[in-house]
């Protein structure tokens, strides 16, 4: 029975052997199965050829087995490491898309060039002329070559050597830098102040000082001067600096107040603000603050080093006396503030001794107004003539108003003669009546009759014409002659009530219109030794140009023109388009007729006796008109007795204007 059980038992222990055996056998067989179809390889080829037999590969990441250079996968991404010596390792990836044969290139590690030095200021390196590194301490890579290292400080000659660089070559360079020898001109002014450079005393100003290169603190001291605090360099570019100082005085402090606080404060003869100054110590400084109106103040004073004084001013006033009278009882006006009246006995005022104005006026006088500087030196003496604006004009030499709008007047002394027309002469009206005139007066007259421009700057409206102005009243030629006369400062001829000329004040030197004595006068006597018919003469045949009339051009729009003349202006012309006269005025006989200052009437005048400066009528409500004009196309019309009446505005009617002297 045992023998029995022994031998079931060895059936049973090969039975599991032979199982064991079975199974490893199926597992070597599946494990070749799977390395044949799923385990891929990879081949490293190393480059260059000098790191191919020392190159080692390592896994880094990832499955796989890494035999040399070969790496097997199952087919997952992985990376490894490709090392040689003196070469720099690479990191590859294998993935799955990877191809069989991978080329490696390693590189050569670069060599490393160190350099330490202890000097002061920074070094610049160099390679092959290319800066690479500031500062004292180098540490650069370089590729394996041949290579020119240059090293340059500020306070150091410079420095330059041959390298030659190996693969992962460690080069320590070891340099000893040459310092620049340089030398330091240090002047003050003024001389002989302690040079201290690095706390150290070389001596006085001025001074030469031989140094190393290097950056130095630099001092001075002198007695009563502050002191400089300044750095002087040695360098390769400057190794010989110059310094020249101009020494400042130790300060002391003044503070100036004053009262007036608006006065002028001199320091030295320098302008300067009230308030604190910092002034050199031990020297004499000139203080003056002075203000107009006020006796000045002024001293002289030292102050101690570092001193703090305190100067307060207080500026007594000045007053000075002034003595004004004018020829005239007028207004006086000082700095603005109504001073009571003024005439030709002296009046004292006591005035701030300062620039004062003083305003004199009375109207319808030329304003005087005088700055004077009162002193308490002296009295000052003002006497002031006041003259009437046109008087003030004429005595400066300056243009008349009339002159500047273009209206020049002429001076004539009419003499006696007997205005009107005697019974023979040919054309004669019954209302030319022979009045006996004569004169004691000079007088002006206009040139030229007044034109539109000339009128317009009355009117208030624009115009450039030269046509003489018509279509206007004698109300409104009178109030013009007024209006100029106000713009020249000359008592007014007519007197004017709102806006009609209600008198005249036959004495005014104001501008009015030409009486028909002087008009006439004008016409056929001045410069004459009898009186003519005619502005040209007795001729009844009308000179060339010699004015503006119905005339051969004028046929077009006239019924009745002058035969054997023709002035090739059919309507009215500029002012001054015909020759003057002989006494010098132009249109007296043409162009427009003209108003003249008298009253029209039918009322016989006095015949018989002599009348001096004769006005005419003494009222009325019509007005002469004299003139033929660019209408009169019969010769009785160019006559200088030749009148006729005007009641109201016409375009052939206008005027020129006069005055007394």
């Amino acid at each position: 029975m045992q023998i029995d059980d022994r031998i079931k038992q060895a059936q049973r222990r090969g039975a599991g052997l032979y199982l064991l055996g079975a199974l490893l056998t199926a597992m070597v067989v599946g494990g070749v199965l799977t390395w044949l179809f799923l385990v891929r390889g990879y081949v490293l080829n190393i480059g260059p050829e000098d790191a191919t037999p020392i190159a080692t590969v390592s896994l880094v990441s990832g499955t796989a087995w890494v035999s040399d250079n070969k790496v097997y996968t199952l087919g997952g991404a992985v990376s490894v490491e490709v090392d040689a010596d003196t070469f720099e390792p690479s990191l590859v990836t294998i993935a799955s898309d990877s191809p069989s044969n991978i080329e490696i290139m390693l590189q050569p590690s670069p060599a490393i060039l160190r350099a330490t030095l202890s000097v002061m200021g920074e070094t610049s390196w160099y390679v092959d002329n290319e800066l690479v590194y500031v500062g004292n301490n180098l540490e650069y890579l370089l590729a394996e070559g041949e290579y020119e290292l240059t090293a340059n400080n500020p306070y150091f000659m410079p420095w330059d050597t041959a390298i030659s660089a190996q693969r992962a070559e460690i080069i320590d360079l070891d340099i000893a830098l040459t310092a620049v020898q340089g030398t330091a001109v240090i002047n003050t002014q003024p001389a002989g102040a302690q040079v201290i450079i690095n706390n150290e005393v070389l001596g006085n100003s001025p001074l030469s000082i031989d140094l190393e290169g290097g950056k130095y603190a630099l001092s001075t001291n002198l007695e009563n001067y502050q002191a400089v605090q300044d750095n002087i360099e040695i360098t390769f570019n400057q190794p010989m600096p110059a310094r020249n100082y101009q020494l400042q005085a130790v300060q002391a402090m003044l503070d100036i107040g004053a009262t007036p606080s608006d006065g002028a404060l001199l320091i030295n003869n320098i302008e300067k603000p009230l308030g604190a100054h910092s002034l050199d110590a031990k020297a004499s400084h000139s203080i003056v603050y002075r203000k107009v109106g006020y006796f000045p103040y002024s001293t002289k004073l030292t102050l101690a080093p570092n001193e703090i004084r305190t100067l307060n001013i207080a500026l007594q006033p000045e007053l000075g006396k002034l003595s004004l009278s004018s020829n005239i009882q007028a207004n006086v006006s000082i700095d603005g503030q109504p001073s009571g009246l003024v005439s030709n006995q002296s009046r004292a005022f006591n005035l701030a001794a300062k620039p004062t104005q003083i305003i004199i006026s009375k109207e319808g006088y030329r304003t005087v107004t005088q700055s004077v500087t009162p002193t308490s030196q002296r009295e000052l003496v003002l006497d002031v003539n006041l003259l009437t604006e046109f008087d003030a004009r004429r005595k400066e030499g300056r243009p008349l108003i009339a002159n500047q709008m273009g209206i020049n007047l002429l001076k004539f002394r009419p003499d006696a003669y007997q205005m009107g027309s005697p019974a023979n002469e040919t054309g004669r009206r019954r209302n030319e009546h022979q009045v006996n005139v004569d004169f004691d007066r000079d007088i002006w007259v206009s040139e030229h009759e007044i034109t539109q421009a000339q009128y317009a700057r009355f009117s208030g409206k624009s115009s450039n014409s030269q046509l003489p102005q018509t279509d206007i009243t004698w109300n409104e030629a009178a109030r013009f002659a007024n209006w100029l006369s106000e713009q020249e400062g000359l008592p007014v001829f007519y007197k004017v009530r709102g806006t009609q000329v209600v008198g005249y004040d036959i004495n005014a030197k104001g501008y009015r219109l030409p009486t028909e004595a002087e008009w006439e006068w004008l016409a056929k006597k001045a410069k004459r030794s009898r009186t003519t018919v005619y502005v040209w003469g007795d001729q009844t045949r009308i000179p060339t140009n010699v004015g503006n009339f119905a005339d051969q051009s004028a046929k077009s729009n006239q019924l009745i023109v002058l035969d054997n003349y023709d002035d090739n202006q059919p309507g009215v012309a500029p002012v001054g388009s015909f020759k003057a006269d002989r006494i010098g005025l132009h249109d007296l006989a043409g162009n427009v007729s003209e108003w003249v200052n008298d009253f029209y009437t039918t009322a016989l005048p006095d015949t018989d006796n002599v009348q001096m400066n004769y006005m005419g009528a003494t009222r009325g409500t019509q007005y002469v008109v004299k003139g033929g004009n660019y209408t009169s196309g019969r010769l009785r019309e160019l006559r200088g007795a030749f009148r006729e009446v005007g009641e109201s505005a016409k375009p052939t009617i206008g005027f020129r204007i006069a005055r007394y002297d």
